[in-house]
């Protein structure tokens, strides 16, 4: 953004012109995810980490521990296990860096039943995007919304779209809020 100033007179009016240049805008944000992620592999590189207990359930080691990168392809480590801790993990119990699905999942990219993440599909999803029969997020769609903008069923936000909804600015058949729009 350039900020052109015609007169250095501060009692004088200053006629400010700005020039957007979006494509540079766009540029400096991939420049920044780009960035992100040669940090990011740069770090799970170094957390080379692999264990599954010997104990089994179900043919599933009870407890499977894998972090950080495979070294012949670069591709993330998956853990599977009845609990499973990884970059990558799967399990009834999972933790993943980056994705994470299994019966309670928590990660950066989850699904499953239960989910604790920033993006997220299940069942019940705790998150920033969620989607799920419920779904408590800041962006929350669901049959049951909860969120700043929640759209479901029954909707409960700051903005809520649905059809029994709560909020500030509401759209619905059954609306309790401050501004409605039927």
């Amino acid at each position: 953004m350039n900020v052109l100033m015609t007169d250095k007179n501060p009692d004088s009016k200053t006629n400010l012109s700005e020039k957007h240049d979006c494509a540079g805008f766009l540029g400096s944000i991939l420049g920044v995810i780009n960035h992100f992620y040669h940090q990011l592999i740069k770090i799970l590189s170094g957390l080379n980490y692999d264990y599954e207990s010997d104990r089994k359930l179900f043919g599933l080691p009870l407890i499977s521990v894998k972090l950080g990168l495979n070294t012949n392809d670069n591709s993330m480590r998956h853990a599977r296990g009845i609990i499973a801790i990884g970059t990558k993990a799967t399990g009834l119990f999972s933790f993943g860096l980056i994705y994470s699905r299994g019966l309670v999942a928590i990660g950066a990219v989850s699904f499953g039943l239960v989910t604790v993440s920033m993006v997220s599909i299940a069942l019940v999803s705790v998150s920033v995007f969620g989607l799920g029969f419920v779904s408590v997020s800041v962006f929350a769609f669901g049959y049951l919304a909860i969120g700043v903008l929640a759209i479901g069923y029954k909707s409960i936000g700051i903005i809520a779209i649905g059809k029994e909804v709560v909020g500030i600015i509401c759209y619905g058949q059954k609306v309790n809020s401050l501004f409605s729009f039927h």
